[in-house]
């Protein structure tokens, strides 16, 4: 009967588990869990110029905390301070960005609008629990500056004229290809101005 129960309670919770399954471990993106020397040594082979940052805190370490002006293709404005693992997926992301910014706006991104990659704090809406920026494992695009001089920006893109909102939200389906989690305006009153991305341990694509 003890066997009895405990594949019971196993079975119901996986059954749990299932339904549950937007909170399912998605396949890791490249790179998340590389670190060191040999994770700065690959973004090198990338192209990207990085330098040391003493970032982090006690109750927030990262992981091979870098510095970096550009990523394979576009500037980041301002330069952007984050985990050498955020970075490389960043870089695996930059080729379907460029091809979709010349697929739908006809011309390339040149710089990458950002609000920052570290910040030592809990979740939006759930402060009991450490967002991923606090390992600077997540990163916050507020727009992106075009080769041509124009700018999309994500608060006025979103719900904007029609090639910024087809250009943005072909972006964020493209990032659920190598990110862990994307978050939109469309998720919630907190990402109405910036499209969130992380490599973070859970599953969650809302384009």
């Amino acid at each position: 009967m003890r066997h009895t129960g405990t594949v019971t309670v196993l079975i119901a919770l996986a059954l749990g588990l299932a339904a549950c399954g937007r909170h399912e471990p998605p396949p890791r993106p490249g790179g998340a869990t590389l670190s060191g020397p040999a994770c700065v040594r690959l973004l090198a082979e990338r192209g990207i110029v990085t330098r040391p940052w003493q970032g982090g805190t006690r109750a927030c370490p990262i992981a091979t905390p870098v510095r970096a002006g550009k990523g394979r293709i576009a500037a980041f404005t301002p330069p952007l301070d984050t985990s050498c693992a955020m970075l490389l997926a960043w870089s695996g992301f930059e080729g379907d960005l460029d091809r979709i910014a010349r697929a739908t706006l006809g011309t390339p991104v040149s710089a990458i609008r950002h609000y920052g990659s570290f910040a030592c704090r809990g979740m939006t809406g759930n402060a009991g629990r450490r967002s991923l920026h606090a390992q600077a494992r997540a990163l916050d695009i507020a727009g992106f500056q075009l080769a041509d001089g124009r700018t999309v920006t994500v608060l006025a893109g979103w719900r904007g004229p029609a090639d910024q909102r087809r250009f943005l939200r072909a972006v964020t389906q493209a990032a659920c290809r190598h990110f862990s989690v994307v978050l939109t305006p469309n998720s919630d009153r907190f990402h109405q101005d910036h499209i969130h991305l992380d490599i973070g341990p859970w599953r969650l694509c809302e384009t």
